[in-house]
């Protein structure tokens, strides 16, 4: 049994290991720790106590980079591990699985053991070189001990509840679509500061704690206990520099919080135990069953319905010159399964009751166009397209005008409902045109939809920034604003042919 499992955690980390995307993703995590700890000759301090900056050395910056790593592993690590059960039935090396004696569990063992692996050699790596960091802009010698400590109080509960929350998700079949993508964002999101909310208003039961699987809770309550004030902040902000440094210790690991850190490790094993229950074990059956859609309800049966009275619409939009392949690939995605039909019932609705619905519309929009130029790959049938005369060479350009054809159908009421129209229109495009790049650079509809939520997430919770008003989610926003992002999505649409053009060229 354990053979079994170690042979499958280790297969899974090394075809990630030997991914270019992997290497590109690592090297932009280890870019973001130099700007996530600022140089304090620019006026700004990573931690602040009372006004007083932090002096940088390894406890200060382990500490820091540690919460950062931490961070990108709950929302970034989640979309990179989360196709690791679709991959084996994609390669169909799941159905020589199945015909081996493996169990069910040894199978979803294997898979959170190799989550595990990659994530703790990620965030190993992405320690090395903050300790790097600290060498080149640190103000104090370099303690590797203490930087390791920082992380080991951290990291391992983020990335077990990942690893764990990733097989969870793929393993159940509602989850495993670009629903639970959605929803795993909004609960990362959703949860990222509550435990620490909590301990701030009084709440310190060990299960309150144990849920705080990012640590940030933990660290601002051991800090607060450390320095014995309230008036600090863990962030990119201005200090007082008439004020001298002073000299952070490190967190260390109290008596009460020794059993939340270790629940907050348990928890997320346990709930894995369950997803064996309805695993399909690649039974082909139930793997067609759950891609063609878990939920058989009234409400599909309406969506198909409504889906069937379109065709007539259909099939005067094939007609239209030179309009037909994008035409009937945008209608495809309101016809492969009934959620996109209640999805624009549902922004249709709200733009109409509520204008200040356009965030929702947005992000909704941005979700049902994220698989259109990567679909064809996933579904085996990019083969067959590149066969057809002209298609190979204009794959980009009629995936560009399906995406723009299916955002707009979802943003039509919307953008006239909204307090700019011009605006809420180069949103709708600036969505179009980057989904599709995304899709075609990764093959993965996952990279669009977790960096497009992430600025979505700040747009939205921003109130000040005039470059931050994307589609006039807080009011008509200048002309020079608007103007950018069409720039922006004019300059990835032309990132994205050139790529493909240099993926053509090279045979792929």
């Amino acid at each position: 049994m354990i053979a079994r499992v170690a042979a499958i955690a280790r297969a899974d980390a090394a075809i990630r290991l030997r991914r270019w995307s992997t290497v590109v993703t690592f090297l932009l995590l280890s870019a973001c720790a130099y700007l996530w700890v600022p140089d304090p000759s620019t006026g700004r301090a990573l931690i602040q106590i009372e006004g007083r900056r932090a002096l940088y050395n390894s406890a200060a910056l382990g500490m820091a980079t540690a919460m950062l790593a931490t961070l990108f592993v709950g929302l970034f690590g989640f979309y990179v591990i989360s196709n690791a059960v679709r991959r084996d039935i994609d390669s169909r090396c799941g159905l020589l699985l199945a015909s081996t004696p493996m169990r069910k569990s040894e199978y979803i063992a294997g898979k959170f053991a190799g989550n595990v692996a990659f994530l703790a050699l990620f965030t190993s790596g992405f320690m090395v070189t903050s300790m790097a960091m600290q060498i080149v802009r640190g103000e104090a010698p370099l303690h590797p001990i203490t930087f390791v400590l920082q992380y080991a109080l951290l990291a391992p509960p983020a990335i077990v509840f990942v690893a764990a929350t990733a097989v969870i998700f793929e393993c159940t079949p509602f989850l495993s679509s670009r629903f639970g993508d959605v929803l795993y964002f909004f609960f990362w999101a959703g949860t990222l500061g509550s435990v620490a909310a909590s301990l701030e208003h009084g709440a310190s039961s060990v299960l309150v704690k144990a849920f705080d699987f990012t640590g940030m809770g933990f660290a601002l309550d051991v800090m607060k206990r450390t320095v014995h004030t309230t008036s600090m902040s863990i962030g990119s902000s201005r200090f007082d520099v008439h004020q001298p440094p002073f000299v952070f210790q490190g967190l260390v690991l109290p008596p009460e919080w020794i059993a939340p850190r270790v629940l907050s490790l348990i928890m997320p094993i346990v709930a894995m135990a369950f997803v064996t229950l309805w695993f399909h074990r690649f039974d082909p059956a139930r793997v067609r069953r759950a891609a063609g859609g878990f939920v058989r309800s009234r409400l599909s049966r309406v969506a198909r319905a409504l889906s069937a009275a379109g065709r007539p619409l259909s099939r005067m939009l094939m007609r239209l010159p030179s309009g037909g392949v994008a035409s009937t690939d945008a209608l495809l995605t309101f016809s492969l399964t009934p959620w996109p039909i209640l999805v624009w019932i549902g922004v249709t609705i709200a733009a109409i009751v509520n204008p200040r619905s356009l965030p929702v519309a947005l992000a909704a929009t941005a979700v049902m166009v994220a698989d259109v130029a990567s679909r064809d790959r996933r579904a085996g049938t990019l083969a067959l397209i590149r066969s057809a005369p002209h298609l190979r060479e204009r794959f980009v350009g009629w995936k560009f005008a399906s995406a723009t054809i299916v955002a707009f159908a979802f943003m039509a009421v919307p953008i006239v409902r909204s307090p700019s129209p011009i605006a809420a229109a180069v949103a709708t495009l600036f969505i179009a045109l980057t989904a599709t790049a995304a899709g075609v650079a990764t093959n993965n509809p996952k990279t669009f939809i977790v960096l497009f939520l992430t600025f979505w997430y700040v747009v939205v919770n921003d109130r000040g920034t005039p470059a931050l008003n994307f589609g006039g989610v807080h009011g008509a926003p200048a002309a020079s604003v608007t103007a950018a992002y069409a720039a922006i999505a004019v300059a990835v649409a032309i990132a994205g042919q050139l790529l493909y053009g240099q993926r053509l060229r090279r045979g792929d």
